[in-house]
């Protein structure tokens, strides 16, 4: 009973944690989620104990980049000590590490992965009660989602290696402490998800017997110009456009959603679908050249920076022509950190100034 009060206050401590870690994603949509999970263990030999044990676990889970993955782990285990009237041990742990996906967790997705934390042991006698470094590596997968809500199922199976070493009691004393065997089944729940739903909204005028219906035009681009009067879809967004609809020139649109991982120009995953509407913002309206500016805080030293912002330019320029657009539209260049539009002494301003710039002008 002691054993399962304690395990519960942890399985609550770490959900709180899950929360607030998830409020810190403030730029880009992160996938993120919690598995509650259960567990069965097989004993190394040396603890002198059953061969089995029992546990239960929440972890959450926080995307990195495209296949690489962050997991926290909390979990409670009764260890069954075999003897009928003998106290059971128990063992409470925390652990943190990452995994990697051979896949995009959108679909059946094998993954390995590897943590190390901490381990409270909860054994007869109670002087050799402790926290000792605990460890694990394994692998596992996790399905494609079973209903609309992104729930999906995953197992998992590890070897457990545990830093006790047991001076006295019915557990033998760990020598290179233990290595166990555990094997989880649960649910992962995805956190952050949400569901749009586009509604069309009419409006009713009655008089006498004169009936008025005004309909709201779409404006599927958001320029301000109604579909039914706009001669170029699907413009860049945030750019400034003509009575028509189509974007004017000579004018510059900020881009702080375009990411790249930290110190390369791989241009993240939740990036892709932003370029992908660049894409057709550019061949739906061809009378245009752009240059696509790199930007850069002013972090590290100024040369690393212009080379930095210039790779990522050209990242993003030689993605739009992979995707169909016209070379001879596009050139790129690095400004590194000599353009601020913000403090650099804020990290609001940092974030600021880590932008791309495409610079509209006529052909």
């Amino acid at each position: 009973m002691n054993g399962s009060i304690r395990f519960t206050s942890l399985a609550l401590g770490v959900a709180l944690a899950t929360q607030s870690l998830a409020a810190e994603d403030s730029q880009e949509t992160t996938r993120q989620y919690v598995a509650p999970m259960l567990h069965y263990l097989v004993l190394d030999e040396d603890r002198d104990l059953s061969r089995n044990g029992l546990g239960a676990g929440l972890i959450y889970g926080r995307e990195i980049s495209e296949h690489w993955w962050w997991e926290t782990e909390g979990a409670g285990y009764g260890l069954d000590s075999g003897l009928d009237g003998d106290s059971d041990f128990y063992q409470y742990t925390v652990t943190t590490g990452i995994a990697y996906a051979f896949g995009d967790r959108k679909s059946f997705t094998p993954f390995v992965l590897a943590q190390i934390g901490g381990i409270y042991n909860d054994v007869i006698p109670d002087d050799d009660d402790g926290i000792d470094l605990h460890a694990n590596v394994g692998l596992g997968a996790v399905t494609g989602e079973l209903f609309d809500n992104g729930l999906k199922l995953r197992f998992d199976a590890r070897y457990m290696y545990d830093d006790f070493d047991g001076a006295s009691g019915s557990a033998s004393e760990g020598e290179g402490g233990f290595n166990d065997w555990r094997f989880s089944l649960g649910l992962e729940v995805p956190l952050g998800r949400t569901k749009t739903v586009e509604v069309e909204k009419v409006v009713y005028e009655t008089r006498e017997v004169e009936k008025v219906v005004e309909v709201v035009a779409a404006d599927s681009d958001g320029d301000g110009i109604a579909d039914n009067r706009d001669k170029c879809p699907n413009t860049i967004a945030g750019g400034k456009v003509d009575g028509d609809g189509c974007l004017l020139t000579n004018q510059t649109i900020t881009f702080n959603n375009i990411g790249f991982e930290l110190n390369s120009d791989k241009i993240t995953a939740t990036s892709r679908p932003v370029l992908d509407r660049l894409v057709k913002a550019l061949s739906s309206q061809t009378n245009f050249d752009v240059e696509i500016a790199g930007h850069t805080d002013s972090s590290g030293s100024a040369d690393y920076n212009e080379g930095l912002s210039d790779r990522r330019a050209k990242a993003v320029r030689q993605y739009l022509i992979d995707q169909g657009v016209a070379a001879e539209r596009l050139t790129a260049r690095g400004y590194g950190e000599v353009v601020p539009v913000a403090s650099n002494e804020t990290a609001s301003g940092r974030a600021m100034n880590r932008r791309v710039e495409f610079r509209v002008s006529e052909q």
